[in-house]
């Protein structure tokens, strides 16, 4: 049996500003969209980058008039410098089989490269 590949998808969020306090609709000029966050999923357990793809995005992508998540970014396999950048490790068949609960808990778990600090230095 073949190896599945592993497969890293990056999204991108937005923001709009125009809808805090107003419509944020285009048409009436009340856009004001900002980029913000976004996040690195290393995808296991696939054997195509399109399937990869389309498990991120109907688990994570958001589209409404105050806040939309993205994908902004796909490629086979993962980059060299992945230690080097927060990244979310996803296997498919244990997300799918998990509990609501379990699927949080799998989410939530960012890893961190070892060189980053956290808080403030006093």
């Amino acid at each position: 049996m073949k190896e599945k590949e592993q497969f890293t998808i990056t999204t991108t969020c937005l923001e709009n500003y125009g809808a805090h306090n107003d419509t944020g609709k285009f048409k009436e000029g009340h856009n004001y969209w900002k980029f913000k966050c976004g996040s690195t999923y290393i995808v296991e357990g696939l054997d195509r980058l399109s399937d990869a793809v389309a498990f991120i995005a109907s688990i994570v992508t958001h589209n409404t008039i105050h806040y939309k998540e993205i994908i902004s970014d796909y490629q086979s396999g993962v980059p060299n410098d992945y230690n080097d950048f927060p990244h979310i490790i996803l296997n498919v068949n244990n997300y799918m089989n998990s509990s609501k609960k379990e699927r949080e808990k799998m989410m939530s778990k960012t890893l961190y490269p070892s060189t980053w600090q956290y808080g403030y230095e006093a």
